[in-house]
C-alpha cells in the first residue's frame, strides 16, 4: 500500500507561473503597454473622459501618440486570425481624443524632490522622459542643440501639433530647457546631475556607451553586458530612443520607460534597464467569434459607433480556469486569490483567532482536476485544496457538518448491513472479483445483481466485494480513516486470493490505481466490450432508439482513457445514435458529486449540474451512477450504460431508500449464495410523508429514521411545542453532532404520524430545568 499524499507546500510553487496578470496581446504589442482591457471597458460604457485619462497616462502626449502610431496592436488581435476583423483600436483612440470634455492634466501640489536629472536631446523620447520625471517633481533640465523641440518628429507630423500637446501636458510642471546647447561630452554636465538620459536621436552621440542592442536578448539586469546603460562617475546614465534604432512611437515609449528606470535608480541605487512588456497569455479558441468591424462613417467614429466597436473586444485574459473550472467561475475569483484565502484559512491556530475565508470553498471543490488539465501552466488548485482539507482536519479546523453525512454513509456501506465479500458462488477459484462501488448498489441494486450474473456467465470464477473505496474519508481530509479503509480492502482482496478487480465506478478505479497499485483492476465496461454483450436484454430486445444520445464522460476519466471508446462501442452495439458533447468530449468536468460539496454549498452543486446539462438537449448516457443521479435530480433524461444493456428503467431514490437498497442488495446476493438474509433496519413508527417533503428532506440529507427518532423522543419526553392553529407538534433531538427538528401531527384514525416539515442544523440548544411549566431531566 502506498501513501502519495502531498503537503500544501508541494503545490504552491506552481502558482508563481500563473498567467492571471499577463497583459493582453494588444497591450503587449502596444509600444506603451496600454492596459487595453480597462481602456476598452471604459469605452464600452461610453466613458470617454475616463478612457482619455488612461490613454494619456500611458502615452504621456496622447495627441502625438495617436498621430504617429501605426496600430501594431491590430495584427495581434485574435479576432484577426482568419475569423473576422481585429478591433479597430487606433480609431477608438481617435474617438477618445475627439469626445473628451476635459483634456487638461490634473494639477497636484506635490513637494519637489532634491535629485536632478539631465536629458540630452529634445526629440520625442527626451520630451516624454522629461514629462514623466517632472510629474514626479524631480528637477529636470533638457539640453537641445537646436532651437526647437521635436527632433525628427517635426518631419512626420505638424510641429504645431507637437508644440500644442507639449504645452498642454506640461502646463502645471516645472522644468528647464536649454536650447541651442549641444553636449559634446558627459564631462560638461555629469557632475551637476544625479542621472542622465541620452536621447540624441539617430546617429547621435552615445558618449562611449554601446548602442548595438539586441532587444530580444536584453534582460534589463545590471550585469547584462548588452544593456545600454552605465554608471559613470557614480551617476546612472541611460540611452534610448532613436539613438538605439527605435522608430518614433517606440522612441516615445522608451522615454517613458527610462523615466521609471531613473526613478528606481535614484530611490534604490539599482541600475536596471527597462524592458517592453511581453505576454504569455493564452485564450480558448471557443471565445473567438467572427464579427465584422464597425465601419468609420466619417473621419472619426460617432460616439455610438465607438461604443459598438469597443464591445467587439474579447478583453483577452488567460481565462482557462474561469472558463472550465466550476469553482473559479462560481466564486468569480482567480487562482492567486484562492491560494491566498486557502493559506489564510489553513494557518495554524484556532479559527476564532485567524481569518478563515475559504472554509466553505475548500469543502466545495469537486476535485475533478479540470483546473490542472486546462491551465496552460498546469497549476494544481485541485491538489492544493485536497491538501488543505487534510491540513484542516489535522488542525481540527474542518467543519464536521460538511462531511458528517458522507462519513456516516461510508460507515453504513462498509458495515454489517451492507458490506459483503465472497468468492464465486459457482466456482472454487476466484480469478476475478466484482467491485460495484457503494453508490451503484444504493441507487440501482438490480444493476449490480444483473451485472454479477453476467460476469458469472462470462467468468464463472468471479467473486464479489460490496463496499466503499474510502474516498469520502479522503475528501473529508481524514487520512487515518482513509488508510484504515484501504487496509480493509487490501486484506479482503488477499482473502479472495488476490483476484483482478472488475470495477464499475471510474472514481473507485482511480483510487485503486493510486492508493492500492498492487491490485490489478479493469473497468467493467472495458470487460464487457471485450467479452461481448450480444445476449443482454437491452441488446437482444433491440430497444428502438427514439432519439440521439450523448455520452457524458465522468470527470474521473480523461481523453486518453480507453474506457471511453469501450462505452461508445457498447452504445453502438445497442444501435444508439450518438452525438458528441461540444465541451465534455474534450474536458471532463464533474457532475457536482465529486468532493461531496453539496452540503457545503448546495447552490454551487445545483449550478454545476445545470452547467453540465446545458451542453446538449440530448438525453445522456453515463457510466458513473452519480452522474446519472445528479442529472436526473434536475430533470435531465439520463441512463447509466447498465440501464441500457440490461433494459432497466432508471428511478430516483431518497437518501433513506438508498440505504435500504444496500440492504436489499446484500440480501439478494446472500440468497444467491444460499445464505440467510441479514435483518433489515425498520422505522420505529409509521410515517406519512408527501412526495414533495420526501424530496426536500432527502435533498437536505435527512434520513426518515432520524425523523422517527425525533418524534419518538418528543413523544416520550413531552418536549414539544403545540401550534393550535395548524394542530401540529414541533420538537427536536440531537443525534450525533446534528440537531434535527420535526413538525408533525399525531395519529388520529390511523396509527401513522403525519410529517409536516423537518430540518436540521449544527446548533446545540441549551435546555433549562423547566419545560412548559414542568421540571424535566435535561440529560435525557
Amino acid at each position: 500500500m502506498t501513501n502519495k499524499i502531498k503537503e500544501m507546500n508541494d503545490y504552491l510553487g506552481g502558482f508563481k507561473d500563473c498567467l492571471q496578470h499577463e497583459i493582453s496581446f494588444c497591450s503587449a504589442e502596444c509600444p506603451f503597454n496600454l492596459d487595453v482591457n480597462t481602456f476598452i471597458s471604459r469605452l464600452q460604457e461610453g466613458r470617454f473622459d475616463a478612457a482619455y485619462k488612461q490613454f494619456r497616462d500611458a502615452t504621456g502626449f496622447p495627441f502625438i501618440a495617436e498621430a504617429i502610431c501605426d496600430g501594431p496592436c491590430k495584427s495581434s488581435c485574435p479576432l484577426s486570425a482568419g475569423k473576422g476583423d481585429s478591433v479597430n483600436l487606433p480609431a477608438l483612440e481617435k474617438a477618445c481624443l475627439t469626445y473628451v470634455r476635459k483634456n487638461e492634466p490634473t494639477f497636484y501640489n506635490l513637494p519637489g524632490k532634491k535629485k536632478s536629472i539631465a536629458i540630452i536631446g529634445g526629440g520625442i523620447s527626451g520630451m516624454s522622459c522629461m514629462l514623466r520625471l517632472a510629474t514626479k517633481r524631480y528637477s529636470v533640465t533638457l539640453f537641445e542643440k537646436s532651437n526647437q523641440l521635436g527632433g525628427h518628429l517635426n518631419s512626420i507630423i505638424s510641429p504645431d501639433l507637437t508644440e500644442d500637446d507639449f504645452n498642454l501636458q506640461m502646463q502645471h510642471l516645472d522644468y528647464n530647457i536649454e536650447y541651442n546647447r549641444e553636449i559634446t561630452s558627459l564631462d560638461e554636465i555629469i557632475s551637476d546631475y544625479d542621472a542622465v538620459y541620452v536621447a540624441t536621436g539617430k546617429d547621435g552621440n552615445s558618449y562611449g556607451i554601446r548602442t548595438d542592442v539586441d532587444y530580444s536578448a536584453l534582460t534589463g539586469e545590471i550585469d547584462d553586458p548588452s544593456a545600454p546603460c552605465a554608471v559613470i562617475n557614480s551617476k546612472g546614465v541611460f540611452l534610448g530612443g532613436s539613438l538605439l534604432g527605435r522608430d518614433s512611437v517606440n522612441a516615445m515609449a522608451d522615454g517613458l520607460r527610462i523615466s521609471t528606470a531613473i526613478d528606481n535608480y535614484l530611490m534604490t541605487g539599482n541600475l536596471k534597464y527597462p524592458l517592453h512588456k511581453t505576454t504569455e497569455i493564452q485564450i480558448d479558441d471557443s471565445l473567438i467569434k467572427e464579427t465584422p468591424s464597425v465601419p468609420v462613417s466619417d473621419s472619426v467614429y460617432a460616439k455610438e459607433e465607438a461604443v459598438e466597436e469597443a464591445k467587439r473586444c474579447l478583453k483577452c485574459q488567460c481565462s482557462a480556469c474561469r472558463l472550465h473550472c466550476d469553482l473559479t467561475a462560481y466564486t468569480h475569483k482567480w487562482p492567486l486569490r484562492l491560494r491566498d484565502e486557502i493559506l489564510a484559512t489553513t494557518a495554524p491556530g484556532k479559527s476564532e483567532l485567524h481569518a478563515t475565508p475559504a472554509v466553505r470553498l475548500i469543502n466545495t471543490c469537486t476535485h475533478c482536476g479540470l483546473c490542472r488539465e486546462t491551465c496552460p501552466e498546469s497549476i494544481d488548485m485541485d491538489g492544493l485544496i485536497q491538501a488543505a482539507r487534510i491540513r484542516m482536519h489535522k488542525l481540527e479546523k474542518m467543519p464536521w457538518a460538511f462531511n458528517d453525512f458522507f462519513l456516516r454513509d461510508m460507515a453504513f456501506s462498509n458495515g454489517e448491513k451492507s458490506y459483503l465479500c465472497r468468492k464465486s458462488p459457482i466456482s472454487d477459484k476466484c480469478s476475478y472479483a466484482f467491485f460495484p462501488g457503494c453508490q451503484l448498489g444504493s441507487s440501482a441494486p438490480e444493476l449490480v445483481t444483473d451485472t454479477f450474473e453476467y460476469l458469472l456467465d462470462k467468468e464463472p470464477d468471479t467473486g464479489i466485494m460490496l463496499g466503499c473505496c474510502g474516498v469520502p474519508a479522503l475528501w473529508a481530509g481524514n487520512t487515518d480513516l482513509h488508510l484504515d479503509e484501504l487496509s480493509r480492502i487490501r486484506k479482503d482482496w488477499e482473502s479472495l486470493g488476490k483476484p483482478v478487480m472488475i470495477i464499475a465506478c471510474p472514481t473507485c478505479r482511480n483510487r485503486f490505481k493510486e492508493d492500492l497499485p498492487e491490485i490489478e483492476t479493469v473497468l467493467l465496461y472495458e470487460f464487457m466490450d471485450k467479452h461481448g454483450v450480444s445476449e443482454l436484454p437491452g441488446i437482444t430486445g433491440a430497444k428502438a432508439s427514439e432519439t440521439v444520445f450523448s455520452v457524458f464522460d465522468p470527470c474521473a476519466t480523461d481523453p486518453d482513457d480507453t474506457v471511453r471508446s469501450s462505452v461508445r462501442n457498447l452504445c453502438r452495439k445497442a444501435s444508439l445514435e450518438l452525438e458528441p458533447l461540444p465541451v465534455q468530449e474534450k474536458w471532463t468536468a464533474c457532475c457536482s458529486y465529486g468532493g461531496h460539496g453539496a452540503i457545503a454549498d448546495p447552490v454551487f452543486a445545483s449550478d454545476v449540474k445545470h452547467r453540465r446539462i446545458s451542453e446538449s438537449d440530448n438525453p445522456y448516457i453515463t457510466y458513473c451512477i452519480n452522474c446519472r443521479d445528479a442529472f436526473m435530480s434536475v430533470g435531465k433524461r439520463s441512463l447509466h450504460i447498465l440501464n441500457l444493456l440490461f433494459d432497466r428503467e432508471p428511478h430516483e431514490n431518497t437518501v433513506t431508500q438508498r440505504r435500504k437498497n444496500r440492504e436489499l442488495l446484500k440480501n439478494a446476493l446472500l440468497a444467491r449464495y444460499g445464505e440467510e438474509p441479514v435483518p433489515m433496519e425498520e422505522l420505529s413508527m409509521k410515517l406519512e410523508i408527501s412526495p414533495e417533503l420526501k424530496k426536500k428532506i432527502s435533498d437536505d440529507y435527512i434520513l426518515e429514521s432520524e425523523i422517527c427518532d425525533v418524534i419518538g423522543f418528543c413523544e416520550k419526553t413531552g418536549r414539544t411545542i403545540y401550534d393550535t392553529e395548524k394542530d401540529t407538534y414541533a420538537g427536536y433531538k440531537k443525534i450525533g453532532n446534528m440537531t434535527f427538528w420535526a413538525e408533525y401531527r399525531k395519529p388520529a384514525a390511523s396509527d401513522s404520524y403525519v410529517l409536516v416539515n423537518a430540518y436540521s442544523h449544527r446548533m446545540e440548544i441549551e435546555l433549562e430545568m423547566v419545560w412548559n411549566g414542568e421540571k424535566i431531566d435535561i440529560d435525557m
